[in-house]
């Protein structure tokens, strides 16, 4: 979607050069996002409890972390995100 959006508002931009760097920009902030999500879970519980959580994982994670409005959070970013 983010790729698609960028071409279409791509006639408003000032440079073209502006849209491709906003689109590789974008891109590299969610894969950065997405290897530290993976990454920094393995730091706060140990990999045989995570392995044992039920979907979704992140929400456990969250919850163990700051207690039981991460969970929430993360379950009502899943229901909208859905």
């Amino acid at each position: 979607i983010g790729i698609e959006g960028a071409s279409i508002f791509s006639s408003r931009a000032e440079k073209r050069s502006d849209v491709g760097k906003a689109t590789v920009i974008g891109f590299i902030t969610v894969l950065l996002f997405l290897v530290l999500v993976n990454v920094l879970s393995l730091g706060v519980m140990t990999q045989p409890e995570l392995a044992g959580l039920q979907n979704p994982s992140l929400a456990s994670v969250l919850e163990h972390i700051v207690g039981p409005w991460g969970g929430l959070l993360i379950s009502i970013g899943l229901a909208v995100s859905l």
